[in-house]
């Protein structure tokens, strides 16, 4: 490699590799692995005994605005709506729990900003046990 100012051949030291490397190597890891927190984030939530992923964790930046980052996962738990929110909110840390929120699936609170909709979703139609559903949600937006 040679300066363009004065036209020497100089190589490049190990420092300088290894910043380089540790750069591109962030950036990669910014550009691909973001989702990865959030995921886990969700995944590692406590959950009452008797609940059943319905719909997977998906998450991915906002259609309008690419600071908003939304994650979704819709469980079945046994024991209702209402005993499971209060399970998670309670056996969670307050940590655990920032920007998460527990919706009833059929609610229609994140009809426009969801991942998962319930109103187009005929096999949730079908169920006779609506109320047993629970869509927690991870919202956060960057300002």
């Amino acid at each position: 490699m040679s300066c363009r100012l004065c036209g020497k051949s100089r190589k490049m030291t190990g420092k300088a590799k290894i910043i380089i490397i540790v750069m591109i190597s962030t950036l990669l890891l910014c550009l691909f692995c973001w989702r990865v927190p959030i995921i886990l984030k969700i995944e590692t939530l406590r959950l009452p005994d008797g609940c059943e992923v319905v719909y997977p964790t998906k998450v991915r930046t906002s259609d309008v605005y690419w600071f908003h980052i939304e994650g979704e996962k819709v469980i079945k738990c046994d024991v209702g709506y209402e005993a499971a929110k209060e399970y998670i909110e309670t056996h969670n840390s307050w940590f655990k729990l920032t920007n998460i929120t527990i919706y009833t699936y059929d609610s229609t609170a994140m009809s426009d900003l969801g991942i998962y909709h319930s109103e187009y979703d005929d096999y949730f139609q079908e169920q006779p046990d609506q109320d047993n559903y629970v869509l927690i949600s991870y919202f956060k937006k960057w300002d």
